[in-house]
């Protein structure tokens, strides 16, 4: 009997993926982007959760078949209340938890299957939105982030 060892490399999918800085509210980045970029970002049924962590990551969608295009914006950040058993000024305390930690300085993220995207002409129509500070092209190494990264 033979046996086949799982890889990353089994599950890669041809992917772009865009870091973006931005301190807007989700709701309102995926209207921007929907304005500037023609496109229907909506939010998704679901959310971006894992069981052992209390982190919930919040993710739009635009699927496109005339291109054969899926472009997702998801939150790359997402904060836990925690309450402290002592005695101290602060009873809460807020952790944050990165979907990528690799990217940590980013806010969200844009990842888009399929499609031909010229990158550079996306990029500039991105930056040009006035709640973007910056977004830039996003390589990822660790498995781990790349395994959060897949959607459905």
């Amino acid at each position: 009997m033979t046996f086949h060892k799982i890889s990353s490399s089994d599950f890669e999918n041809d992917y772009l993926l865009i870091a973006i800085h931005s301190n807007s509210e989700s709701y309102k980045l995926a209207f921007e982007i929907n304005l500037k970029l023609k496109t229907k970002l909506k939010k998704s049924n679901y959310d971006v959760s894992f069981k052992n962590k209390n982190s919930v990551f919040e993710l739009y969608k635009h699927e496109s078949e005339t291109y054969n295009t899926r472009l997702y914006l998801i939150s790359n950040k997402s904060l836990i209340e925690t309450k402290i058993n002592s005695l101290t000024l602060f009873d809460n305390q807020s952790i944050s938890t990165f979907l990528v930690p690799e990217l940590k300085k980013a806010q969200f993220l844009m990842k888009i299957e399929g499609g031909g995207f010229k990158t550079e002409n996306l990029i500039r129509k991105l930056n040009e939105i006035g709640s973007i500070q910056s977004c830039y092209p996003a390589f990822i190494k660790s498995n781990k982030s790349k395994y959060n990264l897949i959607f459905e």
